[in-house]
């Protein structure tokens, strides 16, 4: 059985901490990172060679006003998406995340048709946003209806607890009907069962039943897996202490 992935959160703000997580991965902790790139920001010291690291690209997301679902921002999410996809072909990365983001699907579903690159992944949402959005792609049936055959998952499992409360329903019934679409990859963090809004809290901190979470990754074919819980911007200290939580549960162990 393939072994899991796990992979470290980057923004490309963070090139201080390039040279850490080489380490990291050296080590062998962690296996790949998932990069975010901020506008206005420099590859270049991601293309350093001494840092000979996989990359995972996530598209700059709404906090950096890129939202697909919005018609009136169509060249700016272009042009922002066309810049993440430059940072994935220089990096060799092997896929690149979207929100499908919030309002009108429709919105999104026309964008998404002039998006060819086969390595994008659609990350599933929570219903509702952090400033009370009404998000997109919170079911498996707007998932399936943004993927069209056409891209693969980014199966967050947080997303998708937080997506379960607000529609009333048994998370871990409503999880197993993404598992369907064979995410490529997924993101994991723990979190409470009576708030809706997406938060990010470290494994152990929160009401999820972590072992369930690492049966839903064990039955995928995919086998990476992004820690999406709460890191000091200076130090990826909280990232290995919330690994070694994760590795102490044998299922997910090869």
């Amino acid at each position: 059985m393939e072994r899991i992935k796990f992979g470290l959160k980057l923004w490309s703000t963070n090139s201080n901490l390039l040279k850490e997580a080489k380490e990291l991965i050296k080590r062998d902790l962690f296996q790949y990172i998932e990069l975010m790139p901020i506008p206005k920001t420099e590859i270049l010291p991601f293309l350093d060679q001494l840092y000979d690291i996989p990359y995972i690209i996530h598209i700059t997301t709404e906090k950096h006003g890129v939202n697909i679902a919005d018609k009136n921002k169509e060249e700016y999410n272009l042009k922002t998406i066309d810049n993440c996809i430059e940072w994935a072909d220089k990096l060799n990365a092997k896929y690149l995340i979207l929100h499908p983001s919030f309002e009108l699907i429709d919105n999104a579903i026309k964008f998404l048709n002039k998006i060819e690159d086969k390595r994008v992944l659609i990350e599933n949402m929570p219903k509702v946003g952090l400033n009370g959005e009404s998000m997109i792609g919170y079911t498996p049936d707007q998932i399936k209806e943004l993927i069209d055959n056409k891209f693969g998952l980014c199966f967050d499992l947080n997303h998708a607890i937080k997506a379960s409360i607000s529609l009333n329903k048994d998370y871990k019934q409503f999880l197993k009907e993404f598992l369907e679409f064979n995410p490529k990859m997924f993101h994991i963090s723990d979190g409470k069962l009576n708030n809706e809004k997406d938060e990010h809290l470290n494994i152990g901190e929160g009401d999820y039943d972590i072992e369930f979470l690492a049966t839903c990754v064990k039955k995928s074919d995919s086998k990476y897996v992004t820690l999406e819980t709460p890191r000091d911007l200076n130090s990826f200290d909280n990232d290995i202490n919330n690994l070694k939580k994760l590795i102490k549960l044998n299922i997910f162990q090869s």
